[in-house]
């Protein structure tokens, strides 16, 4: 039966990208090994849930919760049901994103199903119908695939305000939903001059803005803890290891030939004496010297400019955070005009409600970097992030470089290329991403979810990065380094290269799986396992080390993991719909390799609000990629003729499209940042000069804890609880 396919391809010829070259060539039988490799993951999973259903090991079995009661409920959930005990909030909410992620992989799918049918009625790939034949290059761009890009993203809106709604999360999709959580009876103020006191301070806010409801006590300067915290934490350390040795009575020192690698390096001290072999009295003497090295660190602490300011209501504390505003407002350039002003200069301050204590990152909060510093960490990182591109754009390159690849087709090489080496890749490819993104908390990051954000973005556009120079060069990258690699290497129209359907394919396997097993194996565990047994100096340190350790959910490195797949198929799908199929087969898997995972074998884990926001933004916003990848597909195809087709509905229908997703986002970015566009606000006469409307994304979390934003104040009252004792 023929069909006239006039009615469905575009009059023009397929992109030619015949001078764009496979890149499989420079990696070890990439198609192959992914299959295999997809295999082999299964079935080391398949161990793992088989050894711990059989034996019960407890390196397999236990959840790791440190010294938090551990959850004993059973886990029974069946189908897409989340039991929130087991998983926590955060656990469920992680569940909660992946389950409408899945409904809109579900119709992705449908979509997928209806255009490799449509493919396959063209005929510029030829009359034998081959894998080819399902693209979009056997009939070209039309109407049809411009609707079921809006069908996308109309699906996947109306999922994202769903999950909003029901998981209390501030998106682009639910602006109106409150979730930034600070304490509004506590003011952060930064930029303060270095010979403030207590005393000025205090007097200087009730004579300049008549604040209320303030004490000289409520007033908590942060002074430079980077040194001293890590001592704190030797300290309780040591201390938990000699209540332990109380118990079980005498022990004797071990492992002598791995002392400089022990507990006592970490500390800076080397107190150990010749002879000295009861515990006891080894751990004794090292908190001896770490109690004297920290009093010493107290005593010569620096201020850092910050401080945190307790008010008895929140309305005072508002009071006197909008007086701050309205004079930064009125003061021009920021000179300050009275003597008062000119001695604390307020046109500098930072001012705003804190964030919970548990959220703050207390060794972080230093002095402000000179700009030569800041200058130089940015382009350490920009350098290790480059390095990082170069190796892993082409890894088969490098491996075949190391002479790692077996050649032989003996049983030991095959397993090697087949098994050892994609496992030993997938290991040390997570390894080395979380190592360089982890990097940027050498930044000025102030709190825990900054620090999440920074690694997701990191992880997410260091992706981004990798796929697209894979898909566009056409050389190895890491030729740059001998010189044989130029800009003219990388062309746009080789992202529409047929080949990199399949490529992307494997790629959305291998993180599937890798992230599979990455999760199930627990090798984290496993390797910081094997080095404190290595290390221990004795059989209470390793104890309280087992005691203590805490195993959670990676909760960031998931998400960027699920965010990246969900990008490769908005930027594929539509021109290789298999993709979709692909996609949504491994969506059902991830999620119930994790929701198994996270009610079996990891801690009920908390993340920030702020990280749950982050993927759901950058989903609704990656949509955009299927229309440009058309309108950019029709402009390659036409060439230099581009200006003189600008009418045709086959260019202005993607080009229509685009531009509607661009108002969405534009939409939808202003609506959620518009708490923040006071200026805007106030220029249009939405609010008034003496109203502060910039809480309206706010979250009142009042705390009780005592010495909640004073942790110096919190290491005096260990101090003298443990003499108590």
């Amino acid at each position: 039966m023929s069909v006239n396919t006039r009615l469905l391809s575009d009059p023009y010829s397929s992109l030619n990208t015949s001078q764009c070259n496979n890149q499989d060539v420079y990696d070890f039988n990439f198609v192959q090994v992914t299959s295999l490799a997809w295999f082999n993951k299964f079935l080391i999973w398949e161990v793992i849930h088989f050894l711990r259903w059989k034996f019960r090991w407890r390196f397999l079995t236990r959840r790791f919760d440190g010294q938090v009661e551990p959850c004993t409920k059973r886990s029974s959930s069946w189908g897409l049901s989340i039991d929130e005990e087991l998983v926590g909030k955060d656990g469920a909410t992680y569940l909660w994103f992946q389950v409408r992620q899945m409904i809109a992989y579900t119709w992705i799918l449908m979509i997928s199903i209806v255009l490799i049918v449509v493919h396959r009625y063209g005929d510029k790939q030829g009359l034998v119908k081959t894998l080819n034949s399902t693209t979009l290059y056997n009939i070209g761009v039309n109407g049809i695939h411009c609707v079921f890009c809006l069908t996308v993203l109309v699906i996947l809106d109306r999922e994202m305000y769903k999950h909003g709604r029901h998981r209390g999360i501030r998106s682009f999709a639910s602006p109106s939903i409150a979730d930034r959580v600070c304490n509004r009876r506590w003011l952060m103020i930064g930029g303060l001059p270095r010979s403030v006191t207590v005393d000025s301070l205090f007097d200087y806010l009730k004579n300049r803005f008549d604040s209320k409801g303030i004490g000289r006590e409520n007033i908590h300067f942060v002074y430079d803890l980077n040194r001293l915290w890590p001592v704190k934490e030797n300290l309780k350390w040591l201390r938990e290891i000699k209540r332990t040795l109380l118990t079980t009575g005498p022990q004797q020192i071990q492992n002598r030939f791995w002392e400089c690698f022990s507990t006592k390096e970490a500390a800076g001290t080397d107190v150990r004496s010749p002879g000295s072999d009861d515990a006891l009295q080894f751990y004794s003497q090292m908190e001896k010297t770490l109690l004297a090295k920290r009093d010493d660190m107290m005593n010569n602490l620096k201020f850092v400019g910050l401080a945190f300011i307790g008010f008895d209501c929140p309305t005072e504390a508002k009071a006197t955070k909008s007086g701050v505003k309205r004079l930064q407002r009125s003061t021009w350039f920021g000179k300050d005009k009275e003597g008062g002003d000119r001695e604390f200069r307020p046109s500098m301050w930072t001012i705003g409600y804190a964030p919970p204590g548990s959220q703050i990152n207390w060794p972080k909060l230093q002095q402000r970097r000179p700009l030569w510093k800041k200058l130089a960490i940015s382009l350490a990182m920009m350098v290790i992030y480059f390095g990082y591109i170069a190796v892993m754009a082409a890894p088969g390159y490098i491996v075949q470089s190391f002479q790692l690849v077996g050649e032989g087709s003996d049983e030991i090489s095959l397993t090697w290329q087949l098994l050892i080496l994609p496992s030993l890749a997938s290991f040390f490819t997570r390894r080395l991403t979380d190592f360089v993104t982890k990097i940027g908390q050498y930044r000025h990051q102030t709190t825990l979810s900054s620090i999440e954000l920074g690694k997701l973005h990191s992880i997410c556009h260091l992706s981004a990065v990798l796929y697209l120079i894979r898909m566009m060069a056409m050389k190895p990258l890491p030729l740059v380094f001998s010189g044989q690699f130029h800009i003219r290497d990388i062309r746009w129209k080789c992202l529409f290269f047929p080949e990199h359907g399949s490529f992307l394919s494997c790629a959305i396997i291998v993180n599937t799986a890798s992230g599979v097993l990455m999760n199930h194996a627990r090798l984290e565990f496993l390797i910081s396992y094997l080095l404190k047994w290595i290390t221990s100096q004795s059989e209470a340190e390793h104890a309280v080390w087992r005691q203590n350790y805490r195993l959670s959910f990676d909760f960031t490195s998931n998400y960027a993991e699920l965010t990246t797949n969900f990008g490769l198929t908005m930027l594929i799908f539509i021109i290789f719909p298999v993709l979709g199929v692909i996609s949504w087969i491994c969506s059902i898997v991830r999620f119930l390799s994790d929701r198994a995972a996270m009610m079996d074998m990891y801690a009920v884990s908390q993340t920030s609000p702020e990280l749950h926001r982050q993927p759901v933004n950058m989903a609704l916003t990656l949509v955009i990629f299927s229309p440009l990848v058309l309108l950019g597909y029709r402009i390659i195809q036409l060439g230099p003729n581009t200006v003189r087709h600008l009418v045709e509905s086959t260019f202005l229908a993607p080009l229509c499209v685009a531009i509607l997703y661009a108002l969405y986002l534009i939409h939808a970015f202003v609506r959620f940042h518009w708490p923040k566009f006071a200026l805007l606000r106030r220029l249009f006469g939405c609010i008034d000069d003496d109203v502060d409307d910039e809480e309206s994304d706010t979250v009142d979390s009042p705390s009780l804890i005592q010495h909640e934003y004073d942790p110096l104040a919190e290491i005096r009252k260990e101090e003298t609880s443990h003499m108590t004792v």
